[in-house]
């Protein structure tokens, strides 16, 4: 008598089940290598507006901001301007960890010249401007 017998069999269930571990593995990694390099390419964004956002600040004011809430109406939503909380990949191929906490920030640099004394003023996503983050 036959017998029908309709479903899979526990060794083609191994091996499919293999299969798609091995493609898992190798999908894993990369796609956090994506994710990176996108919470990089936004902090690079981030900073390359908030530093036009300074040069515009300046040209108005005459001088350099202080913070970003100096900056409000040069900047949309600057209360909630804050990094992604991950890893990002730097330019030298170290990769950063942002934690929640980290801000973006103004710093200074007095440079003398021999007309006047400017004062050059850069955003910043923890020790790092815009130029550091990306490939």
């Amino acid at each position: 008598m036959l017998q029908d017998n309709r479903g899979f069999s526990l060794l083609e269930l191994l091996v499919v089940c293999s299969i798609v571990a091995i493609l898992a593995g190798m999908a894993v990694p990369k796609i956090t290598q994506v994710m990176a390099g996108a919470r990089s390419a936004r902090i690079e964004a981030d900073l390359t507006t908030i530093d036009a956002a300074i040069v515009m600040y300046q040209n108005d004011m005459g001088k350099a901001p202080t913070s970003l809430d100096d900056m409000k109406a040069y900047l949309n939503d600057a209360d909630k301007l804050q990094p992604p909380v991950g890893d990002c990949m730097l330019r030298d191929g170290k990769v950063e960890t942002i934690a929640k906490d980290t801000a973006y920030t103004i710093k200074s640099d007095s440079a003398s010249s021999s007309t006047q004394a400017a004062t050059v003023c850069r955003a910043y996503c923890g020790s790092h401007t815009a130029g550091d983050f990306g490939k």
